[in-house]
């Protein structure tokens, strides 16, 4: 792991987040992703690392590079074109467990001259079912501090809605599961429609991720989704090639970012 750190064999890729609410889509947001690139066995996807770094506890390496860059990489956007385009970062559950997570998140932001709400964090709703208090204590936490929680892969978990109420979040995102066969199913439809009513009650914007085509985005729309991500708008970008769309709707007063 830390010869992959020092030689950059992860790399961060950023997929955009469009606001779908009103008649033009605005970029919103990106969500940074890791790509290993390694030496001998090329390019590894993530679902062939990420769960065994958290079983070996390798995970809190990774996901301190990640922050880390995307940090900088805001940073960077910022100094170029004078806005704050806010990224999410994951916080796996082994990182919710760290007494230092708040410091070690706040000294990041700071180092990067940056407000804490500008990098996103994402927890998935199954971290929140192990130890619900220790979730709860350390997100609470967070967001005092200025950070805003997603809860990731929304409606694959096993959340109550007794327990979603007490839940300390600022924005859901829905399982792609759902997504993917939003269209073909109505219900799958239909859960997404109760869903995205669910974060009505709680008050908070719905993202959807995983949206392929027109007709899910239409759809989602048509339900209340607020922000999509997936390869309907764009793939995940290279730092460079993320420029090419801030620029462009910076240029055309089009962005939701500031």
């Amino acid at each position: 792991m830390d010869k992959a750190l020092a030689e950059k064999q992860f790399r961060i890729v950023y997929q955009p987040k469009y606001s779908v609410v009103g008649n033009k889509p605005k970029l919103t947001s990106a969500e940074a992703l890791t790509r290993w690139y390694h030496p001998e066995f090329g390019i590894v996807s993530p679902k062939d690392y990420i769960s065994l770094f958290e079983t070996n506890g390798l995970i809190h390496k990774l996901d301190r590079y990640v922050w880390n860059e995307a940090a900088s990489q805001i940073k960077k956007w910022k100094e170029k074109f004078g806005v704050c385009v806010p990224v999410s970062v994951n916080v796996s559950r082994i990182d919710i467990f760290d007494p230092k997570l708040s410091r070690t998140l706040s000294d990041i932001t700071s180092e990067n001259g940056l407000e804490n709400d500008k990098l996103l964090l994402e927890i998935t709703e199954s971290a929140y079912t192990e130890d619900l208090l220790q979730v709860v204590n350390t997100v609470d936490g967070l967001r005092s501090q200025g950070f805003k929680i997603e809860m990731d892969d929304f409606g694959s978990g096993y959340s109550s809605l007794n327990m979603l109420t007490s839940l300390p979040i600022d924005a859901l995102k829905l399982d792609m599961e759902f997504i993917r066969n939003i269209c073909e199913s109505k219900k799958n439809c239909r859960l997404v429609s109760i869903m995205i009513d669910i974060a009505r009650l709680l008050k908070v914007p719905v993202i959807a991720e995983g949206v392929e085509t027109r007709g899910q985005m239409e759809l989602l729309k048509e339900v209340g989704c607020d922000i999509i991500q997936g390869y309907y708008f764009s793939k995940p970008l290279g730092p460079e090639e993320f420029e090419e769309l801030i620029s462009a709707e910076y240029a055309e007063g089009t962005h939701a970012y500031s």
